[in-house]
Parts: C-alpha cells; sequence; structure tokens
C-alpha cells in the first residue's frame, strides 16, 4: 500500500527509491566513522601541518585508512619514545665506565645517530620524502603556514640611474678642478703682466727690484706667497729704506670664493707699504679714504685710534665726495693735499682705497688672549701705506691723460722727471706714490705742531707704562692669590692638628711682617 500510495503521488521509477536509500545509508556510515576519527583529535596539534612544494600529488585517502594509520603513528610514537629512554639509561650506565673523553665522543655519536633517526622516519611526515628540507614557513592571519619565496633585486650595474650620487660628486670634483686650474693660471697671468708693466719703473727708484731673501741679493723676483697673493721687496732708495708691494688677488682658485663673488663681486687690491728713513718725516698721523674703510682702521691701528680720536671724520673741499679726513695735526693737510693731488684723487677716485701716514705705525693690534700679562712697548716705525684697486686698462683709463708739472709747487723733483710725458694708465698710481713719498719727505712740521707732536707722543707713551704697571700689578696679585691658596689647602690637608696650628701662625707673621712699614736700624758710636 506504502509503494502503491508513493507511486501514485510522486511520478517516479520504483528503483530511483531504492538507488535514494541506499545513497542514504552510505551517507550515515561516513558520519559515524567520522565521529569516530574524533576521539583521537586530542592528541594531534592543530599547527602541525606543513606545505611544501611537491612534485607528486598525495593520494585521497579513506576515513578508516586515515584512523588505521594515527593508530600506527602513535604506537610507532611510543615505541620510539620508549627506546630512547632504554638507550639514554644503558648511555648513561656505559659513560662510567669509561674516561672523559670517551665519553664526550660516545654522547656526539649517539646524538647523531638519533638525529639521523629521527630524520630518516620515513613515518615521521606525511606526503614528505625523508631527504626533502623542511621549509621554513610563517603564519598568516588565517592560521596557515605560507611559504615566502625571498625577492632578489636586479643587478645594481645593470642601469646608470644606481649611481646618480657618484656622478654628481665625480663631476663636482671635475668642475672645482678646472676652476682651480682657470683661476691660477689667472691670476699668475695678471701678477706677471703687472710686473712686466711696473719692473721698469721700480727699477729707476730702487737699486734692487724683487729680492728673494737670500744670502745673496736678487732682482726680478715676484714672490709667490699662495694662488692669490704675490709679494715684491724693493730696496736701495735715497729717501726711504725699502718697498713692499703685495699683490692681493681674488680668490678665483677656489670655486665657493668664486660663486660668492658673482654674488658680490670683489676688487683685485694691491697694498704698497713704503719704510721711511727716521730723518726723512716728522712725527704727524694722517688717514684718507673712504669711511668704511677709515673705521676698520682706526680699530684694527693702535696709533690711529690714539692720535686721531675724532673717529668721525672730517671732510675737505678738495677731495671727492666718498673720502673721509682722519689727522692729527691740522697744518698737514693743506701741505700734502695740493690742488694737483686733490685732482688726481677726484680722477682716480674707484682705483683707490685708502691711503694712510704715520710715524708711530706698529701694525694691526694683536689680539689680547691674557689682560694681566704685561705687554712691551710696540716697535713703531714711519711708514706710508697705499692701499689701491688693480683695474684692468679699460678705455676710460685709457684716454686719461695728464701732465704733472712743477710750476705750482717746488716739491716735485722725482715727479717732474717721470711725468713730462703723458701717464700712462698701468702707472700712473705709482707715479703718484713717488710724488707723495717726495712731498712727505720735504714737508717739515712749524715749531707749533712739532710740540704738540711731542705733547701727543710723550702722554701716550705715560698712558703705556701706566698700563703696564697695572698689569704687572694685577699679575703680582693673582700670584699672591695663588700663594695664599696653596697654602690654605697645605693646612687643610695636614692631618696633625699640632702641625696645622704652626704653619697657620707661620703664615699669620708672614703676612704681618710684609704690612710693617720697612725702616733702617742706625747705630751712633
Amino acid at each position: 500500500m506504502i509503494l502503491a500510495f508513493l507511486r501514485s503521488q510522486l511520478d517516479v521509477p520504483l528503483y530511483c527509491l531504492w538507488l535514494i536509500a541506499v545513497a542514504f545509508l552510505c551517507d550515515l556510515n561516513t558520519v559515524c566513522g567520522a565521529n569516530l576519527d574524533d576521539d583521537f583529535a586530542e592528541f594531534e596539534d592543530p599547527d602541525d601541518s606543513f606545505t611544501a612544494d611537491i612534485s607528486e600529488p598525495v593520494p585521497v585517502q579513506s576515513a578508516h585508512q586515515h584512523k588505521a594509520e594515527s593508530v600506527h603513528k602513535n604506537i610507532s610514537e611510543s615505541s620510539f619514545s620508549l627506546n630512547t629512554e632504554i638507550d639514554r639509561d644503558s648511555e648513561a650506565a656505559f659513560h662510567t665506565t669509561k674516561s672523559t673523553d670517551g665519553a664526550a665522543v660516545e654522547d656526539s655519536e649517539l646524538e647523531g645517530e638519533s638525529e639521523d633517526m629521527r630524520l630518516d622516519d620515513d613515518e615521521e611526515f606525511e606526503g614528505l620524502s625523508p631527504n626533502q628540507p623542511i621549509l621554513n614557513t610563517d603564519k598568516t592571519k588565517s592560521g596557515k603556514r605560507n611559504l615566502i619565496i625571498a625577492k632578489v633585486p636586479h643587478h645594481l650595474t645593470r642601469s646608470w640611474d644606481n649611481f646618480r650620487l657618484e656622478i654628481l660628486f665625480v663631476l663636482a670634483l671635475m668642475i672645482y678642478t678646472l676652476n682651480f686650474l682657470i683661476g691660477r693660471s689667472k691670476n699668475t697671468q695678471l701678477a706677471n703682466t703687472w710686473f712686466s708693466a711696473h719692473q721698469p719703473l721700480l727699477e729707476t727708484n730702487f737699486a734692487v727690484v724683487g729680492d728673494d731673501g737670500l744670502a745673496e741679493p736678487g732682482t726680478g723676483t715676484l714672490m709667490k706667497e699662495s694662488e692669490h697673493l704675490y709679494s715684491l721687496w724693493c730696496t736701495g732708495s735715497v729717501h726711504c729704506d725699502a718697498m713692499l708691494i703685495e699683490l692681493r688677488l681674488v680668490k678665483r682658485q677656489c670655486l665657493f670664493f668664486a660663486i660668492a663673488n658673482w654674488i658680490r663681486p670683489v676688487h683685485d687690491s694691491i697694498v704698497v707699504k713704503v719704510i721711511m728713513d727716521d730723518s726723512e718725516m716728522d712725527g704727524w698721523v694722517l688717514a684718507v679714504g673712504r669711511k668704511r674703510r677709515l673705521q676698520a682702521l682706526a680699530k684694527d691701528h693702535q696709533d690711529l685710534a690714539v692720535y686721531c680720536p675724532d673717529k668721525r671724520g672730517q671732510r675737505h673741499s678738495y677731495l671727492p665726495e666718498s673720502f673721509m679726513l682722519l689727522c692729527e695735526i691740522p697744518e698737514v693737510v693743506p701741505a700734502i693735499f695740493n690742488p694737483l693731488v686733490c685732482k688726481f684723487l677726484n680722477d682716480f677716485e674707484e682705483s683707490i682705497e685708502y691711503l694712510f701716514f704715520s710715524d708711530q705705525y706698529s701694525g694691526p693690534k694683536p689680539p689680547q688672549e691674557d689682560t694681566t700679562t704685561p705687554t712691551k712697548p710696540p716697535v713703531t716705525q714711519k711708514a706710508l701705506i697705499f692701499a689701491l684697486r688693480y683695474v684692468p686698462t679699460t678705455t676710460k683709463s685709457k684716454s686719461f691723460s695728464t701732465s704733472l708739472t712743477s710750476s705750482n709747487n717746488n716739491a716735485n723733483g722725482n715727479l717732474n722727471q717721470h711725468h713730462q710725458q703723458p701717464i700712462e694708465s698701468a702707472t700712473a698710481l705709482f707715479h703718484f706714490i713717488f710724488y707723495v713719498i717726495e712731498k712727505v719727505r720735504r714737508f717739515r712740521l712749524s715749531k707749533e705742531g712739532k710740540a704738540k707732536s711731542e705733547r701727543n707722543r710723550q702722554r701716550a707713551h705715560d698712558s703705556h707704562l701706566k698700563l703696564m704697571h697695572s698689569q704687572r700689578q694685577e699679575a703680582a696679585q693673582n700670584r699672591r692669590g695663588e700663594r695664599l691658596r696653596a697654602a690654605k689647602e697645605r693646612i687643610m690637608a695636614e692631618d696633625d692638628p699640632e702641625k696645622a696650628r704652626k704653619l697657620e701662625e707661620k703664615e699669620q707673621r708672614k703676612e704681618k711682617s710684609k704690612k710693617m712699614p720697612k725702616m733702617k736700624m742706625l747705630k751712633m758710636k
């Protein structure tokens, strides 16, 4: 009846129902087998899964085969652990009968055998051959271990882009070297050009031009102090002891200075120092130049700061507007700066930095590192300093032509010899220097000017002596303080109180005797 009812309700053949029932029973049997397998789940580690690159696929196993293999694996592991414990006991008994060296050898051999046994066990890992190495794996966020393949970078020498920093460094070195060679050659060329243009004029005024400082005096030598500094020493003149010429050129050999020179241009300069004889110049100090340069000179030179207290400077009606004047004795200004000299200064305003004349020249101030040490009076000399700009020959300077004659001034002896012809721009400044030397040599102060000059120098000498005396007193006070400090430290370091008391009394007696006035005792017979 049931079959008839089902056949009437479902339009399906009868054998199809039998197939469905058999499939349901098979599925039920599989579920029961899976439940039996779960009894061994407590002996398994969920993290004990290995993934490897296996060339052969792992065959699919049924539930009964998996169960049998698990039981066999547990039995083999338990037997292996039991054998290992027995072996360890036997090894311990064996080690008691052998020496220490033999025991170490046996231990290493047994450990090697046990390691080989563990690694060569065919049933230790599933789906992995014993000779295949086990790869280290990392866990992902899902809990599985994935094989990490190291990314090997491309070789660095395949592209020039990887050497950008090195290429820039090499290019910078090449540019610096090229600039050094070009700048050095240009400075050398400028120095040689200047020397060849001025050598005839210098040889007519000095017996030795270009002495190299050796035992035998030589001529025609332009000393190279550095790549941008050249010096020329001239001597053998009647009115002056010597002349030192320094060519201070721009540091064209330095790349960084060359770049800075593009931003803020700096000119080549020539500094001429003329040392006069003691009898050829009276005592006076004078400086003419731009205001900033004069302030720097007064700050760096002691004689200009002492004898010309007016740091603001004065204006002269015939001098250029950018020039200021510092003078010790007013009567010197009209005698030196006559209309002819003022005209020359106006024409060559851009080529002149400053003029500094002093009979107490001692050079720049030394750095005052220790003010307590008494300083000796500086060695002074009568010097004329001309700071000029080395401007290359231009069309304007070539067109400059003048004739300095002796019609307005009797003190033109040497100047009249050199300037009967028009002045060339290359040597015009040095003709002016020799003219000023002659003017200074012939000028003499009046009685009032000499008296004022002597008073100023005596006052400066007295102030320097007072400064030296105060420095000596301060140094003596410091030495006394150090001696007292050392005596107190010696007393404090003494362990015996009686000796410390005696030392203290001794120091007190010394101090008391020093404070007492010194008196001489005379005996009357």
